[in-house]
């Protein structure tokens, strides 16, 4: 696409808030910095295990989530080290609050808590009894929603932590049955604007969740399972997916069908990032892709 640079390319993953500065990361813990302008590696770190490494969205902050429970955090580039241990069960997923001073962390083992990254302590501590594969916030800060491996999501209020809702497809007392694919929540995508939760899952759906009444609205099905979604940069009513069978789509929910079926990916996508009407995607193979929402 033209007018879209590498700069742009690279920092959703891996760009700082200041753009100077950028990382790559592998599972095992390998982290690598690199300044833009040169491209010279200044910094290498190992951290053990690895579930997410992501930038404080304003401050050149990066920040990691260790197997071993611990959150780590790195000044840049001064490269002072902060761990925050609360939890010795591994942090399976991140996301900051809009005072971009709290980050809402989910632990497998249920438990969901609100830390504030000066102080390195909880303001917030929920245990939901059920282990927890993705966590999203709403834009107001006051709703976290948490995913599970077995497609409900739970509702949690972030100023009493207490849990309001639990949201599922299926009928009560329904449990999987034995050797069942799994269900399991991948992502979470509340919308800017609209009291409603994309909510990507393993079993080839995106489920649209209204929060405010607490019910599903539509569905939208696709041919395998879906790793992310976001919503479009000036759309209200644009929802742009990524699916395991290497195809990015965009919906319009309210007509809730395919607009747009993007493809250039010849393996699984693994994953996408969005930022205005700019798409990033990565798949299995390491080919990156860039493309523009009309």
């Amino acid at each position: 696409s033209s007018g879209i640079n590498a700069e742009w390319s690279l920092r959703p993953g891996g760009f700082s808030a200041n753009d100077k500065y950028y990382f790559t990361a592998d599972l095992s813990g390998y982290i690598q910095l690199f300044e833009f302008q040169d491209n010279k590696k200044i910094w290498e770190f190992e951290v053990g295990d690895v579930l997410w490494v992501m930038w404080h969205p304003v401050v050149p902050i990066l920040l990691a989530g260790a197997v071993e429970g611990g959150v780590w955090m790195w000044k840049v580039p001064a490269f002072e080290t902060k761990t925050i241990q609360l939890s010795d069960k591994p942090p399976v997923d991140a996301t900051f609050l809009s005072t971009n001073r709290h980050l809402a962390v989910g632990y497998q083992d249920g438990t969901m808590k609100v830390i504030d990254l000066k102080t390195g302590e909880a303001t917030v501590s929920v245990e939901t009894k059920r282990e927890i594969t993705a966590i999203g916030v709403s834009p107001d800060d006051n709703l976290v929603m948490l995913g599970t491996p077995h497609s409900s999501v739970v509702l949690v209020t972030v100023q009493t932590g207490k849990i309001i809702a639990t949201l599922t497809e299926h009928q009560a007392g329904y449990t999987a049955p034995e050797g069942a694919a799994t269900d399991s929540v991948e992502h979470i995508a509340f919308h800017p604007k609209r009291p409603v939760v994309a909510v990507s899952y393993v079993d080839n759906k995106v489920c649209l969740w209204d929060h405010g009444l607490q019910k599903l609205r539509h569905t939208l099905h696709h041919p395998d399972g879906v790793v992310k979604s976001f919503w479009a940069g000036d759309s209200e009513h644009h929802l742009v997916t990524c699916c395991l069978d290497g195809l990015v789509r965009v919906w319009d929910v309210d007509q809730n069908q395919t607009i747009v079926e993007v493809t250039g990916h010849h393996d699984q996508i693994l994953d996408m990032k969005i930022s205005d009407n700019l798409v990033v995607t990565a798949d299995d193979s390491g080919f990156v892709k860039v493309f523009r929402i009309a």
